[in-house]
């Protein structure tokens, strides 16, 4: 039987179905108790700090960037590397993104980078803790103390990793956290400011409670959108549903999972959707899963330990890089191999799903070209792939991947096309 394994995997409650009915039962769908709790959970994680919900991970960071009130086309720093939405968003508020560039071993924003492109008119800096992995924090804080700037931390792929012993989000000055389906915490949406000062985080919490309440149809429409997401990349679904357009997709040079994301264009006016409150389904979900994080970065770190201990026996692999002083929660597992195109391709036709890029070289991205400047270390970073490692995959189903990229590497590029579908065929 054909075999199919997406690059994506959801965390799901198992009794996600019975919380949302409770909540509907009691009349809490919308509001109720279970945002201040999930809230004040959500604190106590993070050192005491102010945790404030919102509709996305970005709106936390556009209350963020609002209520710090800085002149209009002040500089906010971003890393080249990074999704288009978070600089987008400081664009939306009158604000000009500069773009710094990454390290192509960790994928983070590089301090020597973020040093040179300061000016007089920066005023805040926002490294991405990208695919689970936190920054070199101490070189970043350092540098920010010198200059005056502010320090939002973007932990949208990285809940529950830790720098020197200490949480990322606790690092800088504030933190936005995202809980979109395939995000360390899933509640199908909504995010999470949380914020040093609690000058500052109670004016986030004012934007945020100044917003409407979702309607019972738009919060169930939510819930039915993650649900049908979550559904559609297991593997017994995968298979017969997304897998064959990719496979076909693969012969004539096509990118269909492109429309699995949201369009890259201005933001200003904010799409109404954005303009929500969190609501107290997902709160209560929230709460449900932080009682299960541990447990799952644990089955992502194993995963991700498996993937290096194997893939490292392969000549070419450049495996992900942990430094000592911090943990990766592996919300992706990022790696360079040979001959990218040729392997994702080769890998597709035996069922492995594998990613070219997760997030964007904002550099290159028509929308910021008039901010671009060269950024050769997000280039470079861009040609890596990421494996699947998600907590909810086995052993057995690792040792699969594995060996399909090892028979993937075993056709050279320059085969014949009848040698390459022969090698296809092979693996599936």
């Amino acid at each position: 039987m054909l075999r199919a394994l997406s690059r994506y995997g959801a965390r799901v409650l198992p009794n996600t179905q019975q919380l949302a009915a409770e909540c509907a039962r009691r009349g809490e769908l919308i509001e109720g108790p279970d945002i201040a709790a999930f809230e004040a959970a959500f604190s106590r994680l993070h050192e005491g700090r102010t945790a404030v919900t919102a509709s996305y991970g970005r709106m936390a960071f556009y209350y963020i960037l609002k209520a710090l009130e800085l002149p209009a086309g002040s500089e906010v720093v971003f890393p080249a590397l990074t999704f288009w939405v978070m600089p987008e968003m400081a664009r939306v508020l009158g604000l000009r993104p500069v773009f710094a560039d990454v390290d192509p071993t960790t994928f983070h924003m590089a301090p020597e980078s973020l040093e040179q492109v300061i000016t007089k008119r920066t005023r805040a800096v926002v490294p991405t803790h990208l695919y689970g992995l936190p920054c070199e924090m101490d070189a970043i804080l350092e540098i920010a103390r010198r200059h005056g700037l502010t320090v939002v931390e973007d932990c949208a792929h990285a809940l529950g990793a830790q720098y020197k012993g200490r949480a990322v989000g606790v690092l800088g000055d504030a933190a936005i956290f995202s809980f979109q389906t395939l995000k360390p915490l899933n509640t199908y949406g909504g995010g999470m400011a949380v914020v040093r000062e609690p000058e500052l985080g109670r004016k986030v919490a004012e934007l945020a409670m100044a917003e409407p309440w979702p309607t019972a149809q738009q919060v169930r429409k939510r819930l039915l959108t993650g649900r049908i997401q979550r559904i559609v990349i297991r593997p017994e679904v995968f298979r017969w549903t997304l897998f064959p357009v990719l496979y076909a997709a693969s012969f004539v040079g096509a990118r269909p999972d492109v429309y699995l994301w949201e369009q890259i264009r201005s933001l200003d006016p904010l799409p109404p959707d954005y303009r929500l409150r969190y609501s107290n389904v997902q709160a209560r979900m929230g709460l449900e899963g932080l009682k299960r994080l541990n447990q799952w970065t644990a089955a992502s770190q194993r995963n991700a330990a498996l993937l290096t201990e194997w893939l490292g026996r392969i000549a070419g692999m450049q495996t992900p890089v942990t430094p000592p002083d911090r943990t990766h929660v592996f919300y992706q597992y990022c790696l360079y191999v040979p001959d990218r195109d040729g392997l994702v391709r080769r890998c597709i036709r035996r069922g492995l799903d594998v990613e070219t890029l997760h997030v964007d070289v904002c550099t290159r991205l028509p929308i910021f070209q008039r901010y671009a400047t060269p950024a050769p270390g997000a280039d470079r970073a861009s040609l890596a792939v990421q494996l699947p490692a998600y907590s909810d995959l086995g052993e057995e189903q690792l040792r699969w991947a594995v060996g399909v990229v090892q028979r993937a590497l075993a056709i050279p590029s320059g085969a014949s096309s009848s040698e390459r579908r022969a090698g296809d065929r092979s693996g599936v």
